[in-house]
């Protein structure tokens, strides 16, 4: 085979002769892309597509040209920039039979592929001939990571953040634009989502070693493999730092605050030491021939002291903050064990744990060592939102769970009370024709109607304009209405948790329970397994983090 000639004229090698030794039964995209022999990373990585090894550039005295020659594979693939390349005469391949490796390592998705998604029934096959359903497919556990693959399938179901990640993957060139603008953990986590829910893939499961592997650096190790942590912690973390990879500020929004940031107004009650000025002038003594005539001046002539007395007050702020997720305290745990050393586990509806936002009851809180009363209520809810009930609690004796069952209702979450309104109630068309002038303009002044209120004069004008306000609240009912689309919950094995036995978080799995829209079918995850099972066992799981879909957006 002669050497590469001119690629850009007509006489290019379009046909290789070493073709039939591809083998892609031995080929997987999933691990972290560096040479095998040199163990470096960098954008010129070349895979074997005859033996599946990794290794770095095609010139000579490079690892893939050395390998290309002392073992006879000729079949190369850039693994950044997907070009087929035949070492060691270095000319670029160019056959359509080689499309489904590209589809493999690096999947597409145009708008029309991402709006089919939440329709697809079909099932896909690979090339053991094992059937899966694109985005409902396993991850492989890379020790004790099992809280990283419940978080990673719970946000592949997160719609637009979904279709955010599948669509900037779609040209070469965004690709390689997006370098530039996004970080490394957005990279990787759009990489992982694109193959995810891709149907053309070789295998029916996922390795997320890059996913991990950009976890740790950018968590500086905190996130780790063979290191088990909560999904609550590290869910916080990772769209914290997902949101700042994006371009995101306390400033600018991004994707993840568009979905998930809502508004909470919290109060604070504490006691404060003020100061106040206290005049001591009564305690002079102003007795006629008492000693201090004897100096030539009296107690009246005597000038005032003041004194500062501290005395404690009762200090009450409120504020406006912003959360991703709410975290939930669970009540306190049983006390009685059965015959077998282990817990009697209660049941809680997620309302009486709600209670905590309803806008009129204080909880116990310890801020820098001073004591407080803190009061919650719901201001602005997001379009997705994330509930963490908080089941660890820190001992001087190690992590210790609460295994309360808490009940909630998979569809139709109803947040309307605890949500604080701005606006006045909803008023029926009967109610409007009976106010006077003046309350109908207070009315539409309360939704922000004042400007078009003031040219109008007729009662019965004012009376349409307060009617369609109306109606117009009337359809924003759903906004505080939500739909479950991801259940993650924790287990704990049988004698985990009882006397002498070890760490509940430390020997405890996470799984997570996910629906396929269009089927409406329920899907348990756990690693790398996929079961069918229904809703009615997702609230009988120990549930820990819960994302629930505004009931606008899912009917949208």
């Amino acid at each position: 085979m002669s050497t590469s000639p001119n690629l850009n004229s007509n006489q290019q090698h379009n046909i290789c002769p070493y073709l039939d030794t591809v083998q892609r039964n031995v080929l997987d995209f999933d691990f972290e892309r560096c040479c095998s022999v040199t163990l470096e990373k960098g954008p010129h990585i070349y895979g074997c597509l005859v033996c599946g090894k990794y290794f770095r550039g095609k010139g000579r005295q490079t690892p893939a040209f050395t390998h290309s020659v002392e073992e006879g594979h000729y079949v190369f693939i850039h693994l950044q920039r997907g070009k087929f390349v035949c070492l060691p005469d270095d000319y670029e391949i160019r056959d359509a039979s080689l499309q489904d490796i590209s589809a493999a390592l690096n999947p597409r998705f145009t708008k029309e592929d991402v709006a089919k998604l939440d329709r697809n029934h079909d099932l896909s096959r690979d090339l053991f001939g094992k059937v899966y359903l694109p985005g409902y497919v396993g991850l492989n556990n890379l020790n004790k990571t099992d809280y990283v693959n419940a978080c990673m399938q719970a946000l592949a179901q997160v719609k637009p953040l979904r279709d955010f990640f599948l669509k900037f993957g779609t040209q070469q060139q965004q690709h390689l634009k997006a370098e530039d603008k996004y970080s490394s953990l957005a990279l990787r986590f759009g990489e992982l989502m694109r193959k995810m829910w891709s149907n053309q893939r070789f295998k029916s499961s996922v390795d997320p070693h890059e996913m991990i592997q950009a976890i740790s650096a950018a968590s500086n190790k905190r996130f780790h493999v063979g290191k088990q942590a909560e999904a609550s912690a590290f869910m916080s973390w990772f769209l914290n730092s997902l949101h700042i990879g994006l371009g995101g500020s306390s400033k600018k929004r991004s994707i993840i605050s568009k979905i998930f940031q809502g508004e909470i107004e919290l109060t604070i009650r504490q006691r404060v030491n003020v100061k106040k000025a206290v005049n001591n002038s009564s305690q002079l003594d102003d007795r006629l021939g008492s000693d201090d005539e004897a100096d030539g001046k009296t107690a009246r002539d005597e000038k005032k002291e003041i004194e500062e007395e501290e005395t404690i007050e009762i200090e009450e702020t409120t504020r406006t903050t912003k959360f991703l997720q709410l975290q939930l305290d669970m009540p306190e745990k049983a006390l009685f064990k059965d015959d077998k050393g282990g817990l009697v586990i209660p049941q809680e509806p997620l309302f009486n744990i709600l209670k905590k936002f309803d806008g009129e009851t204080f909880s116990d809180s310890v801020q820098n060592s001073v004591s407080q009363k803190r009061r919650y209520r719901l201001k602005r809810l997001p379009s997705y939102l994330i509930l963490h009930l908080a089941r660890f609690k820190r001992n001087p004796f190690g992590n210790e769970k609460n295994p309360t069952i808490v009940t909630f209702p998979v569809k139709n979450l109803d947040l309307s009370n605890y949500v604080r309104s701005e606006e006045n109630a909803i008023l029926t068309i009967d109610e409007i024709k009976k106010m006077k002038t003046k309350e109908l303009k207070r009315f539409l002044k309360g939704h922000g109607k004042s400007d078009e209120a003031k040219n109008i004069v007729e009662k019965e004008e004012l009376v349409k304009l307060c009617s369609k306000v109306s109606e117009d609240k009337m359809k924003s009912v759903l906004r505080n209405k939500f739909d479950l689309v991801a259940n993650i919950c924790h287990d704990s094995p049988p004698e985990v948790g009882r006397e002498g036995k070890r760490d509940p978080l430390d020997e405890g799995s996470y799984r997570c329970h996910i629906q396929h829209k269009a089927s409406s079918q329920w899907y348990e995850i756990q690693d790398l397994h996929v079961v069918e099972t229904m809703p009615q066992l997702i609230g009988l799981s120990e549930s820990y983090l819960l994302i629930f879909e505004r009931k606008d957006l899912s009917q949208g």
